[in-house]
């Protein structure tokens, strides 16, 4: 299944721009040279020490907010949206991140994947702790578990969180977003000034910050024609959480100039935690989100 990375792939579904006046004043949507070729593994393997007393994955907890800059222009309600999801099956030695292209390496074909498991439940609902917020997640299905019912206000940046279930529990670090995006045009907010980001066909370079040692990063330029009635293609390419990433050319020339833009900036914080839940580990994967607008030039 086509990740929902990419904001809108039916043909029934476009990405819009409003023309009107240019306006100078900007609107920038931010959180309180690495040059990519096909090449490595997937990113999403953890790795983790063996562990001679604990087998197996036995679950993956994920935790992702995701941050519009302009959500008129996608046809979008919110700003910010926040899903928590958890799945809890047999152990397994297969993880659920495998997809997330590694660093080195551009793809125009991402799929999601999932390992063939037996889900197991672990409750009708679970809780998601910490000192300052908590919340449930009710069971959806055999062994997953899900709510969107979390504020952006709430959500705490960088800490320690506890989920229990009636089988066990375990433990999880939240992400962090970002301080700066770069190019700071493709955060502009309003549609009648939006798409305004130039994305080079002789390559496109991106930077963020603050950068994390923990995490991986993916970029994903979907692109569009003109009038933004249908999807011409895409490119993801992953990398380090270092800072700086560029597209290469070879993905973006084949695209015509004026043909509209949607990037998805992502951090992946993927780990393997403890759990008493089968003496066995979690997946756990935080991802942060910004999505802006901008033409192919």
């Amino acid at each position: 299944m086509l990740l929902s990375l990419l904001l809108c792939c039916a043909s029934d579904v476009s990405i819009m721009k409003r023309i009107e006046p240019e306006i100078t004043d900007t609107d920038i949507v931010v959180d309180s040279g690495l040059t990519l070729e096909p090449s490595g593994e997937p990113a999403g393997e953890p790795s983790i020490e063996p562990d001679s007393e604990r087998t197996g994955i036995s679950g993956y907890n994920y935790l992702h907010l995701r941050q519009v800059a302009c959500p008129a222009c996608v046809g979008e309600l919110q700003e910010i949206t926040i899903t928590f999801e958890a799945q809890f099956h047999q152990p397994s030695t297969d993880g659920h991140t495998s997809w997330i292209p590694a660093p080195g390496q551009c793809t125009t074909n991402l799929f999601g994947t999932s390992p063939s498991t037996i889900p197991i439940g672990v409750g009708s609902s679970i809780s998601v702790t910490n000192p300052l917020h908590s919340f449930t997640a009710p069971a959806l299905g055999q062994g997953y578990y899900q709510t969107t019912d979390i504020w952006e206000a709430q959500l705490q940046r960088d800490a320690l969180y506890t989920v229990q279930t009636e089988m066990g529990s375990y433990t999880f670090v939240s992400s962090r977003g970002f301080d700066f995006i770069e190019p700071y045009t493709m955060l502009f907010v309003d549609p009648s000034y939006a798409f305004q980001a130039p994305i080079y066909r002789s390559g496109a370079t991106f930077t963020w910050g603050p950068t994390s040692s923990d995490s991986t990063f993916m970029i994903n330029v979907a692109v569009y024609s003109a009038d933004g009635a249908s999807l011409l293609g895409y490119v993801a390419c992953g990398g380090e959480d270092n800072g700086s990433m560029t597209i290469p050319a070879q993905y973006l020339q084949p695209y015509p100039q004026g043909s509209l833009v949607a990037i998805h900036l992502s951090r992946h914080k993927i780990e393997l935690v403890e759990t008493d839940i089968n003496n066995s580990y979690i997946e756990s994967h935080m991802e942060w989100e910004v999505v802006g607008t901008g033409y192919i030039q």
